[in-house]
């Protein structure tokens, strides 16, 4: 089975070096064409109907964030390309959207096509390209929504109806408003990596909570939370729950 592509950057030689390694290591992929902007792109998608498209996020004129909002539909796996760019990275991470970070590595190039193959193989819905869409008109808070890979899927959810995630063994609980919990496979450091910016805080190495739902705050490092939850702060970050949280909370 092959796999038909369209690379889009504006940089030549980085369209150069994606082909070479695709046709070296990828060989199933087919490259369909090369374009350098997101008006090109649109009408290269439109018309030769790809499966995986490589998309650079900063370009001229209009980015690759650009390009995916003017599609209704996004029924092709696409794999972003970028230089470090905090925003865009927190945006891919929480949509569970794969990326590939300049200058592009070998192993990661295998690694991102491989799991692209997978999803078009398995006829996965695109669904986190439409969580991405909503996240990048969400301006960074809390109704930006999160995906919480569980072990075979992923659940979307705002990251304003979480209320806190709790370390347990080597997996994740993430408590929600509705008291609904949903246990995910990977371990709290990868929450609290993704949720630091939006107004979570961890006070404790099994503990990370939403700032926004603490209703108490005990003398002896007991937060009470809105679920009526009792979370202890870490002896070592008192000081800081107190400089960082409470002030914020006042």
């Amino acid at each position: 089975m092959t796999y038909e592509a369209i690379i889009i950057d504006d940089e030549p030689k980085l369209r150069e070096v994606l082909d070479i390694k695709l046709k070296q290591y990828c060989p199933d992929v087919i490259v369909l064409d090369k374009v350098s902007n997101a008006q090109d792109a649109f009408e290269k998608i439109n018309l030769l109907q790809p499966k995986i498209i490589f998309l650079d996020i900063n370009m001229p004129g209009q980015s690759g964030f650009d390009l995916i909002q003017k599609f209704e539909t996004i029924n092709f796996e696409i794999i972003f390309v970028t230089g470090y760019n905090e925003y865009a990275l927190d945006a891919l991470k929480l949509s569970a959207v794969d990326y590939l970070l300049k200058p592009v590595k070998t192993q990661d190039l295998i690694d991102a096509v491989n799991k692209a193959k997978e999803r078009i193989d398995k006829k996965q819905k695109a669904e986190r390209y439409d969580i991405l869409k909503h996240n990048l008109s969400s301006g960074g808070d809390q109704n930006t929504k999160i995906a919480i890979p569980g072990t075979n899927l992923y659940q979307f959810v705002l990251i304003a109806d979480i209320v806190r995630c709790e370390g347990w063994q080597k997996y994740t609980k993430i408590i929600l408003s509705n008291k609904e919990t949903i246990v995910s496979s990977y371990n709290i450091g990868v929450f609290k990596d993704m949720l630091e910016n939006y107004g979570f805080y961890s006070c404790h190495k099994s503990h990370l909570i939403n700032k926004s739902c603490i209703k108490q705050y005990l003398k002896e490092g007991i937060i009470i939370m809105s679920d009526d939850s009792q979370i202890p702060v870490a002896r070592r970050r008192k000081e800081d729950f107190m400089e960082k949280v409470v002030r914020y909370l006042g």
